[in-house]
């Protein structure tokens, strides 16, 4: 009798634990949201103690998850992957230091660790969907006041929020920082959110291809009216994970109609702005990303230049915290040196443009053998997700988790505390609405 009570015990304090965590979690998701109206270090911080918390709970976790085959193949990738940095840290030619390799290397996953983490403690009570749908619609409603305030209000709105000097204009629309603080940030909101938000209106037990196809053609001009005011490269990535999803849906004849009906759509729309001048300098900003050194478009640069180190020091690569990644301005500016890049780029104290080059950094810095097992952790988050989601949401979770794949070509968002929050707010969004949920190793419904 008195084992029985402990165990009981033991299970009432897990419980009680893991909700206070998803409660901190919130909390901190809700600071950094706002960190963009409310800029101080503090703020600044928090996506910084929110990953330390994530890699807490992991570690934690996996003491009490060996039985789970499938959550032990996710540990032993992360914990691989760690050893590997060590084997890197010794192995590269630069002189590096220790403690930053082993933290950029933790940056670079950070959306994926966050999101693993969260999902750990994620319990599906009516309590927690509550707290998650409040806090997501929140989001979404500041978002747009932002939006509004900065369209209305125009240069004097980044006056007041403290980012006058981001004052910019693009095809005669300012560049918004909205409640987010940056264009950036907007673009990658409103990508995932109204894809998300989009997906899950009017769900149905059964998908319908039929709906996905209609679905995508309404997506694509909605985002194409945006890429104005806001990004043209987040939207022009979310349609190939939604487009090849609605195309995976179709059978037969019907695939081949979809994409003649894409390859129509799409050379009508590249007919219509082929003279915009959003459409020269996309064409440029690609030209300048496949040739030589001899431009000045600093992301073409860093991914020519990214690409050059994964090659000529094939397999390991040059070591975590040395090219365009945050913490490479405090640990060595030798591998900037090495490729030839402008001082004036790096010794200033902050990474000039040369933040921006997303999986290509990934690529310099950890080599093959370092990306494989980034992206075998990120294989198994898939299947981690695919347990635990019904058909339709892991459908939804699979479009905008590729759309943090293909976006991370160009862009750091893997170590983007803002697009972590992002990302991570809408796969709980996502779980709120899962249909079932597992009762003594059976699949039941909510409904």
């Amino acid at each position: 009798m008195t084992h029985f009570n402990v165990n009981k015990f033991s299970i009432r304090q897990t419980i009680s634990i893991k909700s206070y965590l998803f409660l901190l979690m919130m909390f901190l998701f809700f600071i950094a949201f706002n960190s963009g109206v409310v800029n101080t270090t503090t703020t600044g911080l928090v996506d910084e103690v929110f990953l330390f918390l994530s890699v807490l709970i992991i570690f934690a976790s996996s003491l009490h998850q060996l039985s789970d085959k499938k959550i032990q193949k996710i540990y032993a990738i992360l914990l691989l992957y760690l050893i590997y940095q060590v084997v890197n840290y010794f192995y590269s030619p630069f002189e590096l230091k220790i403690g930053l390799v082993m933290a950029q290397s933790l940056i670079n996953i950070k959306v994926f660790l966050v999101a693993f983490a969260i999902l750990l403690i994620w319990q599906d009570s009516r309590f927690n969907r509550k707290i998650v749908t409040n806090i997501y619609y929140l989001f979404i409603g500041l978002f747009i006041i932002g939006m509004l305030l900065n369209f209305g209000l125009q240069e004097w709105w980044h006056i007041v929020t403290g980012y006058a000097e981001t004052i910019s204009y693009r095809y005669g629309f300012i560049r918004p920082v909205g409640w987010l603080g940056h264009a950036a940030q907007n673009g990658y909101f409103f990508a995932i959110t109204f894809v998300t938000l989009f997906l899950l209106y009017a769900k149905k037990p059964v998908i319908k291809a039929g709906i996905f196809v209609k679905k995508f053609f309404i997506f694509i001009i909605i985002d194409f009216l945006m890429a104005f005011p806001l990004s043209v490269r987040k939207g022009m990535m979310m349609i190939v994970p939604f487009g090849f999803t609605a195309f995976s849906q179709l059978k037969g004849a019907k695939k081949i109609l979809f994409v003649t009906m894409a390859i129509i759509f799409l050379v009508l729309f590249l007919f219509l702005i082929k003279d915009a001048q959003m459409m020269q300098d996309t064409l440029m900003n690609i030209r300048d990303m496949t040739t030589a050194e001899d431009n000045s478009y600093i992301r073409g640069l860093m991914i020519y230049h990214g690409a050059s180190l994964f090659g000529e020091f094939f397999p390991f690569g040059v070591g975590n915290a040395t090219f365009g990644t945050v913490l490479s301005q405090y640990n060595t500016f030798e591998v900037y040196a090495y490729v030839g890049l402008p001082k004036d780029r790096y010794e200033q104290g902050e990474l000039k443009g040369l933040y921006d080059s997303g999986m290509f950094s990934m690529l310099a810095e950890n080599g093959f053998f370092g990306m494989l097992l980034m992206f075998s952790f990120v294989y198994y988050f898939f299947k981690f997700n695919k347990k635990k989601l019904d058909s339709y949401n892991y459908i939804i979770f699979r479009i905008i988790t590729w759309f943090a794949i293909l976006l991370s070509l160009t862009e750091p968002v893997w170590q983007n505390g803002m697009f972590t929050v992002i990302y991570v707010m809408n796969l709980l969004f996502i779980y709120t609405k899962n249909n079932i949920y597992r009762q003594n190793g059976k699949w039941v419904s909510y409904e």
